[in-house]
C-alpha cells in the first residue's frame, strides 16, 4: 500500500533524506548538495561515495586478503606496502580509513600511527591495527597510541569482515 507521501515523492536524497516533488528536474540535492537522479516514488538512493581505505601491509598474502574484503565492503582501496610509502600516501590525500600493520621493515605501522596521531590533518583519522602481533608489551605499546581497533590477522575472515564493516559504518563521508 502506498501513500499519498509516497505518490507525491520523485527523489529522496539519502544523504540528509529531503524529498523533491514529482516534475522537480534536480541533478542536486538543495539542501546538502549531493547528487541525486530520478528514482520514482518513495525510492531512495545513496548519494555517498565509496570510502577510501589505506591499507598498509608488507605482506602481499595479508595486503590481497584484506584489500578483497575492502572491495566487497564497497571500498576503494589504495595500497601500501610499508610504513614510509604509507606516510608519502597520506601527504597527498587523506582516506576516511588507515587499516595498519605493525611489523613492517624500516617505518614500522607504530611509527607511522604515532605520526598519524601527532598529524593537525589527520589525528583524528581512524585507524585500524590489523595485525599477527601478539607481545603483550607491543600491545600495550600499540593501544597507548589510541588506534580505534585492535584486529588479529589470525583471526577468522568472517570475524575480519564483521570488524572492518562495523568501523566503516561509523565512517562520516
Amino acid at each position: 500500500m502506498t501513500t499519498s507521501q509516497d505518490s507525491e515523492t520523485r527523489y529522496v536524497c539519502k544523504e540528509c533524506s529531503k524529498p523533491f516533488p514529482i516534475g522537480e528536474a534536480v541533478k542536486f540535492c538543495q539542501n546538502c548538495g549531493a547528487r541525486v537522479s530520478s528514482v520514482g516514488t518513495t525510492a531512495t538512493i545513496d548519494t555517498r561515495t565509496k570510502p577510501l581505505v589505506l591499507l598498509v601491509d608488507d605482506s602481499n598474502v595479508a595486503r590481497h586478503k584484506v584489500a578483497g574484503i575492502l572491495r566487497a565492503l564497497n571500498c576503494d582501496v589504495l595500497e601500501a606496502t610499508g610504513g614510509q610509502q604509507a606516510l608519502d600516501k597520506l601527504a597527498s590525500t587523506t582516506p576516511n580509513l588507515v587499516v595498519l600493520d605493525i611489523n613492517m621493515p624500516i617505518v614500522g605501522g607504530l611509527q607511522v600511527l604515532q605520526q598519524i596521531r601527532a598529524s593537525e590533518t589527520h589525528a583524528k583519522l581512524p585507524v585500524l591495527l590489523l595485525t599477527g602481533e601478539a607481545d603483550v608489551k607491543v600491545v600495550a605499546r600499540a593501544l597507548a597510541l589510541r588506534p580505534n581497533a585492535y584486529i588479529r590477522k589470525d583471526d577468522p575472515v568472517d570475524s575480519i569482515r564483521s570488524r572492518l564493516a562495523e568501523h566503516l559504518d561509523k565512517l562520516d563521508r
